[in-house]
């Protein structure tokens, strides 16, 4: 099989694995507990939450394990808003974990600011800069956008508000972007920052939210008091194992050259056959979102995959909504969205089986437009 749709999950490590395995029959007392054996299974937590933070770069932080970020998203917009006075600002590329909760606090009265995106898929800079004033409580703008690629400004987005509104919390969905993005979370200078494991060769279930030193939020779940006090409830430790060994691997693996230069040869493939790169600006090298003109997604997707090919029409927590608000955002038509299928790799892609996944879908779409298939 050919799997192409890493930017909706990926195959779990073999060592991400074993890593929870091993905390699930060996080292499988509850960490709350304060007999040795339970305290050395808080011990392994703190181990890999260190092995994490090293991992990512988030030194001037700390790392509070969640479910996912879905979970990390709806935290952020649910209990960072400082007062009910403050405007909420976000992009229109936002995931809708991010969009919907912004749209739950709009609907309670809540001054929440939509800054537009352009043809490209990253910020209007400028739209932002008209958006954000001394008012601003909170900025939330996706790092790399999960349908896309495209690749915003974090960092210079995070100095212009601090300038504008120093108290304001500036957070960032960096789902697509921890470890893929060839930087670290500090020199983002982010306060807050979102991730899901299983983006990067862990299981579902483990995700995190990073939070700056000196940043105080809200709880999300209170009762026992774990992950400091933050998030009650007894820590999912196999999965925090796997996210260690995951991101270990990862690290190892990763080459973004080569995730540069896969992108761009297949670009180019699809260019040369008719087909339309959308949003093909400052890139992700591991997402690729082509407009297959002639052909719906949907069509397209189920017929590759009588080759054991596997590719995306758009984000996967989107795909029983009708349409695509990022895309249209972007200025794409009905139809074109109808036409767009999305292409992820991840560190263990060949370029080979990417190159001839390519060529595949394009003969497969053009027996689809012939009415042979």
């Amino acid at each position: 099989m050919i799997y192409l749709d890493n930017a909706a999950t990926t195959k779990v490590f073999d060592s991400a694995v074993e890593a929870a395995k091993t905390a699930m029959t060996e080292c499988y007392f509850n960490p709350n507990t304060t007999y040795p054996i339970g305290v050395k299974a808080n011990s392994d937590i703190e181990k890999h939450r260190r092995a994490i933070s090293d991992a990512v770069g988030a030194k001037n932080g700390r790392l509070v394990f969640t479910s996912c970020a879905t979970e990390s998203n709806n935290w952020v917009l649910d209990c960072c808003r400082k007062n009910a006075k403050g405007n909420v600002v976000i992009s229109a590329g936002e995931h809708s974990s991010v969009y919907e909760p912004a749209m739950r606090l709009k609907n309670r009265g809540i001054d929440v600011r939509i800054v537009a995106i352009g043809k490209d898929g990253t910020i209007d800079e400028k739209a932002f800069l008209d958006a954000v004033d001394e008012h601003t409580t909170l900025v939330s703008v996706i790092h790399i956008s999960n349908e896309t690629g495209a690749v915003n400004p974090i960092k210079r987005l995070v100095e212009f508000t601090k300038r504008i509104a120093p108290r304001a919390l500036f957070h960032s969905d960096g789902v697509q972007g921890l470890l893929k993005a060839n930087t670290s979370i500090d020199s983002l200078g982010v306060d807050l920052y979102s991730a899901s494991a299983h983006k990067l060769g862990a299981p579902k279930g483990i995700g995190l939210l990073y939070i700056k030193n000196g940043v105080n939020i809200a709880p999300l779940i209170v009762g026992g008091g774990q992950e400091q006090g933050l998030r009650s409830g007894t820590q999912n430790t196999p999965y925090i194992a796997a996210f260690a060994s995951a991101l270990d691997e990862c690290k190892k693996m990763i080459d973004y050259a080569k995730s540069v230069r896969v992108r761009a040869e297949l670009s180019k493939i699809f260019i040369k056959n008719g087909c339309k790169i959308i949003g093909d600006g400052n890139n992700s090298g591991f997402i690729l979102c082509v407009c297959v003109p002639g052909v719906k997604a949907e069509i397209l997707q189920n017929a590759v995959s009588s080759y054991n090919i596997v590719i995306g029409k758009g984000a996967a927590c989107s795909g029983s909504h009708r349409g695509n608000r990022v895309l249209s955002a972007m200025g794409l038509s009905e139809k074109e969205i109808e036409c767009c299928i999305r292409i992820s790799t991840f560190v263990d892609t060949k370029y080979e089986d990417a190159i001839s996944a390519a060529k595949i879908i394009l003969d497969t779409a053009k027996r689809i437009r012939s009415g042979n298939v």
